[in-house]
């Protein structure tokens, strides 16, 4: 039997491996599933991994994703906001449609969606003090193979660029951006039909880079013309900011 079962819990869940798996790599496993992230490097799992998963897991994420859709379905555009605020102070202008503010709980929130397919998946939200300044960020539903669709479909054709982080993707302005929201997901993503030219903005740590390295490689094999960058530390929001 190499099934998992997950037991729900008030203070969070227990899992256990019938296959003998390491149980942290199990918790870690599940979290992805659930959209349990907090701020920080985070792995989701690969796309078009099915292990077989207690059906509470996949009930709860689904829960997830439903409640992320409330989310959305109560913010307002960017324009006059906190959230614009926060972008202003941090040298980035965007009036696309994935970003826009929830004033109930003070909050910029994007939209993720699944790489492959576009469906909604749930929401990244980015937390705002009463001045505009960053206090957390979260994200809400499936985050395994979810991206910020910063640029829509139709502008990506002859070239994608994609960075880890929202702010790191609205820092290359020249480029249609997808924020992929971690390493995991860049790591993983997958060759997507129609896409000829594809640009890499890679934060400048073992983990991005690695990233970086691992995706390119896969859309190069593919045919894809492919280019990386990457800054001398930290990522390109940290150096625009810094000019």
């Amino acid at each position: 039997d190499r099934s998992l079962s997950v037991l729900f819990t008030d203070s969070g869940f227990v899992v256990k491996s019938f296959a003998d798996d390491d149980w942290r790599e199990c918790r870690d496993h599940v979290k992805a599933l659930l959209g349990i992230y907090d701020d920080g490097p985070t792995k989701p799992v690969a796309f078009n991994d099915n292990p077989d998963l207690d059906c509470s897991v996949l009930i709860e994420q689904e829960h997830r994703i439903d409640y992320a859709a409330r989310i959305w379905a109560e913010t307002t555009p960017l324009a006059g906001t906190l959230a614009e605020r926060y972008l202003a102070s941090r040298g980035i202008a965007y009036d696309g449609e994935a970003l826009r503010y929830h004033l109930g709980k003070r909050m910029m929130v994007a939209m993720m969606t699944d790489a492959v397919t576009g469906e909604p998946c749930g929401v990244h939200r980015t937390f705002l003090d009463p001045d505009g300044k960053k206090r957390d960020r979260k994200m809400l539903g499936r985050a395994a193979g979810a991206v910020v669709r910063l640029a829509d479909n139709a502008d990506v054709t002859y070239g994608l660029g994609i960075a880890e982080g929202i702010e790191t993707s609205l820092r290359a302005p020249f480029w249609p951006m997808w924020a992929c929201l971690s390493a995991g997901t860049m790591k993983a993503l997958p060759v997507l039909a129609g896409i000829t030219s594809l640009s890499i903005f890679a934060d400048q740590d073992k983990a991005g880079l690695e990233a970086a390295n691992e995706c390119g490689q896969r859309w190069h094999t593919a045919g894809v013309e492919v280019t990386m960058a990457a800054p001398l530390s930290g990522d390109f929001a940290d150096i625009r900011e810094a000019a």
